[in-house]
């Protein structure tokens, strides 16, 4: 099991922020400060994470998560409201 890298600082974000400015602000996707990969979607109050070979997860907030893309440590706090 690789040891876990404690350099990393979280990214502080909105849900729904990103590295590119969302044509729609009221868009429930939550996308990558870095690289706007897609991380997770908000239903129902809760964020859906969805992985590789069938692996999903409804979690509540705050959420945290790294991204598979650039390795970034990104951060949801709640949903919209």
């Amino acid at each position: 099991m690789p040891t876990p890298d404690t350099s990393r600082q979280p990214a502080q974000i909105s849900w729904t922020g990103g590295a590119k400015s969302n044509p729609n602000p009221l868009s429930p996707e939550w996308r990558c400060t870095r690289c706007d990969k897609l991380l997770g979607v908000c239903r129902d109050g809760r964020m859906h994470l969805r992985f590789a070979r069938g692996h999903e997860y409804f979690v509540g907030f705050p959420v945290q998560a790294t991204c598979r893309g650039c390795d970034t440590l990104n951060q949801a706090q709640s949903p919209a409201r």
